[in-house]
């Protein structure tokens, strides 16, 4: 399907060129009537500018936007690996940008909506997308409640989390804490993991220690082992791996002592003695996810946004012998 270009915008406003630039880009030098009618026919053709100005006299081939908080957290790394696998049949191009090392992260996806055709990416919902005319933007979400504002590819950890509190059950787990990633606020995916656990508990709740992901963990494993801590919930994979580490350093046998599980599924957890339990996501599965809702957009056979946006790829528990 061949996408619309700036010569198209142009003919159906009955404007010029440099119009449609003007009224695109928010500039000055057009009246508010004219900026408004070249917007509308802008949304009813569903036009973006293509990558790097090319769409604006020719057609291109789509360009995504993909906004990761991390490349150094093997998670992000993996994502944009797939997604980038899941463009290439499509003869797509991906621009890849690390939204934690930016200067002003809330910046990054307006920033980058202006050189590409559609955007995915984590904590798109933050951002002001700026000139988003009728453009297809995909939010990833784990938390559970996410706005709509997007179309949104869930990542459900309900069921895993569930199925996790039975086998923790079933092995004699009675008071297990949950340790989340340090920041501000307690994160959706923490939060997620002590009410799902809480009816284990004793005391029928989960406690939720915040930590580092790299350095010093000898107090935290002090205060678990203190308080009778006889499982660990970690934030992710590569965070339970360091706590394995740790706990090594303390002579606590896992899983004899404490049982450890992490999240996502990593490649890590399968490479450390002993084998990390964890909650997968198929991260291939929520690539396609992500770039069949774009294409659906594109063609205007998805909408933009409401429950036919919507898809979902459900989290699995991978027992191995850390829990």
């Amino acid at each position: 399907m061949d996408r619309p270009t700036i010569i198209d915008v142009a003919r159906r406003a009955g404007v010029s060129r440099q119009t449609v630039s003007r009224a695109m880009n928010d500039q000055p030098g057009i009246s508010a009537a004219t900026r408004e009618k070249v917007l509308a026919v802008a949304q009813e053709l569903r036009y973006r500018p293509s990558r790097f100005g090319r769409g604006l006299v020719e057609k291109g081939p789509v360009t995504v936007g993909l906004v990761l908080s991390d490349l150094s957290n093997a998670y992000f790394a993996d994502l944009g690996a797939a997604v980038v696998r899941a463009c290439a049949p499509r003869g797509w191009s991906v621009v890849m940008v690390e939204a934690d090392q930016s200067p002003h992260p809330e910046r990054v996806a307006s920033e980058l909506a202006r050189r590409v055709d559609a955007l995915v990416g984590y904590g798109l919902v933050d951002g002001d997308i700026s000139g988003g005319t009728g453009m297809p933007v995909v939010q990833l979400d784990d938390s559970g409640r996410a706005p709509e504002r997007y179309a949104l590819v869930r990542l459900d950890i309900a069921g895993a989390a569930e199925g996790l509190a039975a086998h923790l059950r079933a092995v004699g787990v009675r008071r297990p804490a949950v340790v989340d990633l340090d920041g501000p606020d307690m994160s959706p995916r923490a939060q997620a993991f002590s009410a799902a656990l809480a009816s284990l508990h004793s005391e029928g709740e989960v406690p939720v220690h915040a930590a580092p992901l790299r350095g010093d963990h000898d107090s935290l494993i002090s205060t678990l082992l203190a308080d009778g801590t006889d499982a660990i919930i970690a934030f992710n994979d590569d965070l339970a791996v360091h706590l394995l580490r740790s706990l090594r350093l303390r002579d606590v046998p896992v899983p004899h002592s404490m049982r450890l599980v992490g999240m996502d599924g990593l490649e890590i957890g399968s490479l450390v003695s002993p084998e990390l339990t964890t909650l997968a996501v198929d991260r291939e599965e929520v690539a396609r996810q992500c770039v069949e809702l774009v294409a659906g957009m594109l063609e205007g056979t998805i909408p933009l946004t409401g429950p036919a946006a919507i898809r979902t790829v459900p989290y699995t528990l991978q027992v191995r012998e850390s829990a």
